[in-house]
């Protein structure tokens, strides 16, 4: 059984390479002459000269190529408008209290409470949310927030 399947492997093989050679040489060959070959046999005169061959002109599959086409500056679009930014909450409201102020020398803390517990800070100094001490004087500390102006938040009333 496998003898007999080797067998026909072999055989189709052929038969595909001799089909290939058969297209190849199809492809090939020169063009026919226009003129019927009874024709060409009836006449003793010397045929004029067959005009050269001409090259098989294969249209490009793909497409002709192109020159690459220059670079466009993309137009810029002109900013949208943007809604009011949405007035911030007091500071209170967060929940943080001024407590105090210290002052030794030149350096000067402020005893901040919040919910979370009490934080003695200077200036410079962040807080939870983007809030940074901006300065701290007898008035109240100055916080602002994600770098906006300063606010105060003075001592309860």
């Amino acid at each position: 059984m496998r003898l007999i399947a080797a067998l026909c492997t072999l055989l189709t093989l052929a038969a595909a390479g001799f089909a290939g050679q058969t297209l190849w040489q199809e492809v090939n060959a020169p063009a026919a002459d226009a003129q019927p070959a009874a024709m060409r046999a009836g006449t003793d005169s010397a045929a004029p000269p067959a005009p050269p061959r001409a090259l098989r002109h294969w249209p490009p599959v793909f497409g002709e190529p192109q020159p690459p086409a220059p670079v466009q500056q993309p137009k810029q679009a002109a900013a949208e408008p943007q809604p009011p930014k949405q007035p911030k909450p007091p500071l209170s409201s967060l929940g943080y209290t001024l407590k105090g102020v210290v002052r030794a020398g030149a350096e000067t803390w402020a005893v901040l409470s919040h919910p979370t517990g009490e934080r003695l800070l200077r200036k410079g100094e962040a807080l939870d949310g983007g809030i940074v001490v901006a300065k701290i004087d007898e008035t109240g500390i100055w916080l602002s927030r994600d770098g906006d102006a300063a606010e105060l938040l003075a001592f309860p009333e």
